[in-house]
């Protein structure tokens, strides 16, 4: 498998290609409305997707004649997104031509939903409105498409890589020019200590220089995995960290799900480019080799791939540049965000607000916490964008609320977790409304205060996701809802409690609202580098922090699919790597 096919590209690869997840939707329906005289309906479903006041037809079954309780052959496939509410429409006619034309059918009924609860539903059923009135019901079962998933773990290093880098060079390739204009002054300078007559043995001297400087230099090699798609292009679909210094890098255990790596075909081809890499960016390739699954499933631990340089391979007397050995391998069973959901898992809602005396007094429209304007404040946008997507993911509805850095009735000690409800025993409100209710009473009845100190509530959480993990299931997965409006005053701790979350079931939004510096709260959204704090390292990235200034002015799902877009990865991630399957598998 070394030699590339003939239209392998020998430039970088393109950005990594979008993997969207497809659900089939089976439908069928019950009881219909008897449209014709002398015979039944001729029912067919049309499903919309519905954006504002507009709809779109995105598939539709077949018709079947003489029936009031069709069950429908031909599945309407649908992409999904679980960080957007989509809403759908299921139109059913009774349909009398060959054309199938649905604008001179006698309509039977619709039913509006979102995709998100017909896929956390192992029974969706709902009745069908007919002008107002329910008549028949209709049935939808969704399956995602593409089979069953793989994860490819192993553990990869490189043997007797060529050198990229002599001493220094790396600093040249940084520095540029200016480099060498130092260096040329630095080189008059030490020549004029030298006598006219010793000059001529210089350039022997400077060839002994560069000759153990060129020994001294090696490698910072990483790897990049592409999977070929099908006009012979390549998509990146894994990179390893690069190692400082060395021609024998050990690279960490890696991890990647088939879909991404061969798009689930084991004999799709694999290209495997090894770098050396440069802190402009300019990385230099030392070689490649060219793969499938199916050959990497068949290796044995110790099976060596050579590395190819495209335009050394012609060369006289060339043979490699370097080898990458299989260390260890193993295809796993992985399962996906979807069938977990499907399985039973719910989504436990957890929200926590900043009360603080940094929002402003709630009383003047300049407040962040100001509830009297036309328009919600910012605290309640974001719990309605994230809160709209997730609550069709829990079937009781019932979603604890804590306020924090506020003076409580009636001793106005300040606290750092609060019910929004008033009530700690139960501090659940039933719905995104209830939240929302919750908060605005909360709001006209403690004064805030200080300081921002979120570790509490995000302790709180932890403590309900350990209790969730007792269960050894993948059944409750919680998701806290943390909105402030400035720098957490006890980061250290808030950090300490994220790393110790990072094992439980649990993943954490903050939405940073009005006009603060966050900059530090960058810190907590681990995207480059899992979270550390002196010798403690976060087992995985749960947190996800967004500005909400940066959502300000367009519509509220763009936020919801920017906090929650990491969420089924993180979910399924978590579930996989500890082996806990589905419940209802």
């Amino acid at each position: 498998m070394q030699q590339p096919p003939p239209y392998a590209p020998q430039g970088g690869a393109p950005p990594p290609a979008a993997m969207v997840s497809k659900v089939e939707m089976t439908i069928s329906c019950e009881g219909l409305r008897d449209a014709d005289v002398f015979s039944k309906s001729d029912p067919i479903c049309v499903v919309y997707n519905l954006e504002g006041n507009k709809r779109r037809e995105i598939g539709r079954t077949e018709r079947i004649d003489d029936n009031l309780n069709p069950k429908f052959q031909k599945q309407v496939i649908v992409d999904y997104h679980f960080e957007e509410v989509q809403k759908l429409a299921f139109h059913v006619f009774d349909i009398d031509d060959n054309n199938n034309d649905v604008s001179k059918a006698d309509f039977l009924g619709k039913c509006e939903c979102t995709l998100g609860q017909i896929v956390s539903s192992s029974n969706f059923k709902r009745p069908l409105d007919y002008l107002g009135r329910n008549f028949g019901s209709i049935s939808i079962q969704a399956q995602e498409q593409g089979g069953m998933q793989k994860s490819v773990a192993m553990t990869l290093k490189g043997v007797k890589l060529d050198k990229k880098d002599w001493f220094g060079s790396k600093l040249l390739k940084s520095k540029g020019i200016g480099l060498l204009v130092l260096m040329s002054l630095a080189l008059s300078v030490l020549l004029s200590y030298f006598p006219a007559s010793l000059y001529y043995i210089l350039p022997f001297y400077l060839i002994v220089i560069m000759f153990h400087l060129a020994q001294l230099g090696k490698s910072d090699p990483f790897l990049e995995f592409h999977r070929q798609l099908l006009d012979g292009s390549y998509a990146l679909a894994h990179r390893t960290e690069f190692i400082k210094n060395t021609l024998n890098p050990n690279w960490k255990p890696m991890k990647i799900n088939t879909r991404r790596l061969c798009n689930n075909n084991p004999d799709t081809v694999i290209r495997v480019e090894c770098f050396d890499w440069n802190s402009n960016g300019s990385h230099d390739l030392i070689g490649e080799f060219f793969t499938t699954l199916a050959e990497l499933e068949q290796a044995n631990a110790g099976k060596t791939f050579p590395l190819v340089h495209p335009k050394k391979k012609s060369k006289r007397g060339y043979r490699h540049s370097g080898e990458i050995v299989v260390e260890t391998l193993t295809v796993a069973r992985e399962y996906s965000f979807l069938e977990y959901i499907q399985g039973g898992c719910e989504l436990n809602f957890v929200v926590g607000i900043d009360f603080t005396g940094s929002n402003g007094d709630p009383r003047d429209p300049s407040s962040l916490h100001y509830l009297g304007g036309t328009t919600p404040n910012q605290y309640t946008q974001a719990i309605n964008a994230v809160g709209n997507v997730i609550q069709d993911y829990d079937s009781d509805q019932l979603y604890p609320a804590f306020g924090f850095g506020a003076r409580l009735p009636p001793t106005w000690q300040v606290s750092h977790q609060f019910s929004l409800n008033g009530n700690p025993s139960e501090p659940d409100c039933h719905g995104i409304q209830g939240i929302l209710g919750a908060y605005q009473q909360c709001i006209n009845s403690v004064q805030l205060y200080g300081p921002t100190n979120a570790s509490p509530i995000v302790g709180n959480v932890a403590k309900m996701a350990r209790e969730a993990l007792h269960q050894q299931q993948a059944k409750d997965y919680y998701i806290l809802l943390l909105i402030t409006d400035g720098i957490l005053t006890d980061m250290d701790q808030t950090i300490h409690m994220i790393i110790e979350a990072s094992e439980l079931p649990m993943s954490i939004i903050i939405v940073g609202v009005g006009n603060a510096d966050f900059s530090d709260m960058e810190r907590l959204d681990a995207d480059d580098a899992l979270l550390s704090i002196g010798n403690r390292k976060a087992k995985r990235d749960i947190v996800q922090f967004v500005p909400f200034r940066d959502f300000k002015n367009v519509p509220s799902h763009k936020l919801a699919s920017a906090v929650l877009e990491e969420l089924p990865d993180q979910l399924a991630g978590y579930y996989n790597t500890n082996r806990l399957h589905p419940i209802h598998e």
